[in-house]
């Protein structure tokens, strides 16, 4: 079925059509707020969470992160992905389509009904296009990972949701680029008043615009795209990289998931850095999962002060910890690593229910626009401007204090210098795009972008191959490029569908 949610038993649940309310609902402008505030939720399910998939398949199955967690055995199925021993049956593969089937079965039913709803005819429009922007989203989260999916368009009925082909990859982008396209008439980040700062806005539609146009490498589009983004005034950098994880919504937010959470007594807010909180740390209850490798950290130069926010060693310990009892233990991390960029230290969430935390998730951040600007204008042989928005990124993280203002003890400091990442300078296009390549690894390290960035840049199975090579791991040494590009389909959908929708080649 094309929708459902993650559950124990590795399975699709029956769609909910919402067909049964649609008589008596979508009659007002009200009514519609309150369906897309529904579509809004579809990424935020308390335990169901689209971040912490878009984590663990963004980054776990690259070498920029260990699965971590108490064994192998410990969510073996991300262990099977890590080693690319994926099938179609596997959990991780059936929990990415059934959250996006979700997002986009709740975000065509307010496209669908919402225009034969009375009321503010300009709210409503706004409404059908944050809908439209939704849609897109899911549709990029899917065409990325499984190529192309069956793409419906409204609300489906039962005999539709069995029935529906896949769409070709080609047709899937073309629909998601047209959905960005009107949504770029969606207000600003900055036209919105403080109790709708979350929402959906045009630079995010542009930013998307921009994505879509990236991984299908037509980088004159992908060039206007940014452009927009950058020219509207709306982001800037924060002069401290850290701060991107100590105040929400900030300038260099494109796309936030708000968690935050006013009653301390109610059980809401997001898991997410529970997943990745270490298992050994007393006061720290978690998992342990999302561990970065050796490689990410050999990635940096020894100076670089992102290093602070992005990795976390044994014997780091947060302000108003207790003492002696809250040094971090990362003793059963491959690498002895941490990730710190979802790390929330207890202090911050003692006053909270225990396994929610008020703390948003950080979606896109402006630092990954001006990248992927750099790289269109890099292949769009505009070195010099490419040169200027990389070095942006450079100066602001060279900028940043080395010292965590939130850690009463930090076991490694980088050491800045005057000499701390100089700008870039060449202008030969290959070694301008490896810089480029480079510096997004750095600054977007442990985000969930290191697959997508592989897959578009067409040397996932030469890093991953090689990452095995140079560790002695299984993790990479399976991948094959006839294959693993791409997700399976999951099996359950095949076979709902009799057949109708086809398995990727090699599974």
């Amino acid at each position: 079925m094309l929708v459902g949610s993650r559950c124990k038993k590795d399975a699709i649940d029956k769609p909910v059509y919402g067909t049964q309310s649609n008589a008596t609902f979508y009659k007002t402008d009200e009514q519609v707020q309150q369906a897309l505030t529904g579509t809004y939720l579809q990424l935020r399910q308390t335990w169901n969470e689209y971040a912490l998939d878009h984590y663990f398949v963004g980054d776990i199955s690259t070498d920029d992160a260990w699965k971590g967690g108490g064994s192998d055995a410990d969510v073996g199925y991300l262990q099977e992905m890590s080693s690319f021993l994926l099938n179609p049956t596997n959990q991780v593969v059936n929990v990415r389509w059934s959250l996006l089937y979700n997002l986009i079965s709740r975000a065509n039913e307010v496209i669908n009904y919402a225009p034969q709803a009375i009321g503010d005819e300009s709210k409503i429009k706004q409404y059908i296009n944050e809908a439209k922007l939704l849609r897109a989203f899911g549709y990029y989260s899917l065409v990325t990972i499984y190529g192309g999916v069956p793409m419906p368009l409204k609300p489906l009925t039962p005999e539709e949701a069995v029935s529906t082909p896949r769409s070709t990859a080609e047709e899937v982008f073309i629909q998601i680029v047209k959905d960005l396209t009107d949504a770029t008439a969606l207000p600003s980040k900055r036209m919105y008043a403080a109790n709708d700062q979350y929402r959906v806005t045009s630079g995010l539609a542009y930013t998307m615009l921009g994505k879509a146009y990236m991984f299908q490498k037509d980088f004159s589009n992908a060039e206007v795209a940014f452009a927009k983004v950058v020219q509207s005034g709306d982001y800037a950098l924060l002069n401290d990289y850290g701060e991107n994880w100590r105040t929400e919504n900030s300038t260099e937010s494109v796309f936030e998931i708000n968690n935050k959470v006013a009653d301390k007594d109610v059980p809401l807010g997001t898991n997410v850095p529970l997943y990745f909180c270490t298992r050994t740390t007393a006061g720290y209850p978690g998992y342990g999962f999302h561990l970065p490798t050796q490689d990410l950290f050999n990635e940096f130069d020894a100076d670089d002060p992102r290093i602070t926010y992005t990795f976390v060693k044994t014997g780091d310990r947060f302000i108003n910890d207790d003492a002696g009892t809250q040094d971090q233990d990362n003793s059963i991390s491959p690498s002895g690593f941490a990730d710190r960029k979802m790390l929330v230290p207890q202090y911050l969430r003692v006053m909270f229910y225990p396994w929610m935390i008020s703390y948003n998730i950080r979606m896109i951040r402006y630092a990954d626009v001006l990248l992927l600007y750099a790289e269109a204008l890099n292949e769009n042989n505009k070195s010099a401007l490419a040169q200027k928005y990389l070095n942006q990124v450079r100066l602001r993280a060279r900028s940043t204090p080395a010292k965590d203002p939130q850690r009463s003890k930090q076991v490694y400091v980088p050491a800045t210098t005057v000499n701390t990442l100089p700008d870039i300078t060449t202008s030969d296009q290959t070694e301008l795009r490896k810089a480029i390549w480079h510096e997004r690894r750095c600054e977007l390290g442990m985000e969930g972008w290191r697959r997508e960035d592989l897959i578009r840049q067409k040397r996932f199975g030469e890093v991953m191959r090689a990452f095995a090579l140079k560790y002695n791991n299984v993790k990479g040494k399976n991948f094959r490029d006839d294959r693993d590009y791409l997700f399976p389909i999951p099996q359950n959908e095949i076979d709902y569908s009799n057949r109708v929708i086809t398995q990727n080649p090699g599974f």
